[in-house]
């Protein structure tokens, strides 16, 4: 760096020669800078919550100042100098300020030095000019180093999350199939005596309460490890050209079976025409269907959902609206985790799935407030591929 700056022994031995004078102006110096330091709100902001003192951040600058005029420049101040452009990656201070500050310094020790120098003062001015430019570089090239190495610290680590993410996946995708074994057959096998027992029984006897409630827990248990078997073990999707409109519609009519929609008020505003994707019919329903449950439950009696289908220039857009209580956005982000829920009951598994499905489509998920209260939830799918019939068998060039 010095030859490529053009720093010499001589440029060293103008600077040492003015050593003596430029130590007595060093304090004045100092407080310049940082009076220049607390005027900028961003420097001022970092340097003012950094854990060192505001003496010790002083006297390190008088220190590096006092090297500048140093005849001797061997590793250690190399080693200095790196470590200051190591010390602003880790405080967050962008790479432009090393620039800027430079300046700073640049201007008041030419003012300085052409006070001290009794003569000519031309050819220490260029030696301090060299001497900066190497300083800078030195802590620019450390900067870059440091940022790179910071990244790639934090890419392993997010590595290493993911590893440990999939690690975990696979052994909850054993414990599924385990409990599908040892759990989802007996329950099946309760299930059907439970409802030989039922038959058995009129309408007006006291136990049909009893085996009715005891009916639908072993649902709830049927579907909460269902829904472990999808999340742990999720299937690529089989892709064929749906109509999402339509697939709406469907799932709508099912839904209206459901009790939690017994007392609300659901519309789908009309699509002009069919609004076409290549989906997998199965999973893109079960996200609906989710979605809608999810929706049903955080609205009260009377409340209102509202569904829209429509195409996009990219694709198709599903809008679902609820008029419920919404969802505080500081955990608006969390309910796609799997195991996190906001009710009293379920798996906290529903979202986690909708979000892998669409992903595995290519698409995007998201919350957003709704037109009045309560949540919109919005699902943004990709236009189907497009073939060209004209290239269809065409050789290739």
């Amino acid at each position: 760096m010095k030859q490529y700056v053009g720093f010499s022994a001589a440029d060293a031995r103008a600077l040492a020669e003015i050593a003596s004078p430029m130590t007595g102006r060093i304090p004045e110096i100092v407080e310049e800078f940082y009076d220049a330091v607390r005027r900028d709100p961003t420097a001022a902001g970092i340097f003012s919550t950094q854990p060192h003192s505001a003496d010790r951040l002083r006297a390190k600058l008088a220190d590096w100042i006092g090297t500048l005029f140093d005849a001797s420049y061997g590793d250690g101040h190399f080693d200095r100098s790196r470590a200051i452009g190591r010390t602003h990656v880790r405080v967050g201070l962008p790479q432009d300020y090393m620039f800027t500050a430079m300046n700073v310094l640049r201007l008041r020790l030419a003012r300085d030095v052409r006070s001290v120098t009794s003569h000519d003062s031309s050819a220490v001015l260029e030696a301090l000019e060299k001497r900066l430019d190497l300083e800078l570089a030195i802590m620019n090239h450390a900067y870059s180093d440091n940022l790179i190495e910071q990244m790639q610290r934090l890419e392993q680590n997010r590595f290493e999350r993911r590893l440990g993410e999939s690690r975990h996946l696979a052994i909850v995708g054993e414990l599924a199939a385990s409990i599908a074994h040892e759990v989802k057959n007996p329950l099946a096998g309760i299930s059907g005596a439970m409802q030989v027992i039922r038959a058995t029984l009129d309408d007006q006897h006291p136990h049909c309460e009893v085996i009715e409630e005891a009916m639908r827990q072993i649902d709830r248990l049927d579907t909460a490890i269902e829904d472990l078997l999808v999340y742990a073990r999720p299937k690529p999707p089989k892709r064929t050209q749906i109509d999402l409109a339509g697939l709406m519609r469907r799932v709508l009519i099912i839904l209206r079976e459901e009790p939690a929609f017994a007392t609300l008020n659901v519309t789908l505003e009309p699509s002009p025409r069919a609004v076409e994707v290549e989906a997998d019919e199965a999973q893109i329903q079960q996200v609906l269907m989710n979605v809608m449950i999810n929706a049903a439950h955080a609205c009260t009696a009377g409340g209102r959902i509202d569904c829209r289908v429509r195409e996009t220039d990219d694709g198709a857009r599903i809008e679902i609206d609820d008029d419920g209580a919404g969802i505080d956005e500081a955990i608006r982000d969390r309910v796609w985790e799997p195991f996190f829920t906001t009710k009293a009951k379920g798996t906290g598994l529903g979202l986690a799935i909708c979000k892998r499905i669409v992903s595995a489509h290519h698409g995007t998920i998201r919350l957003a407030d709704g037109p009045d209260s309560g949540t919109r939830v919005v699902i943004l799918l990709p236009a189907p591929t497009r073939h060209n019939p004209a290239t269809k068998g065409a050789a290739a060039p």
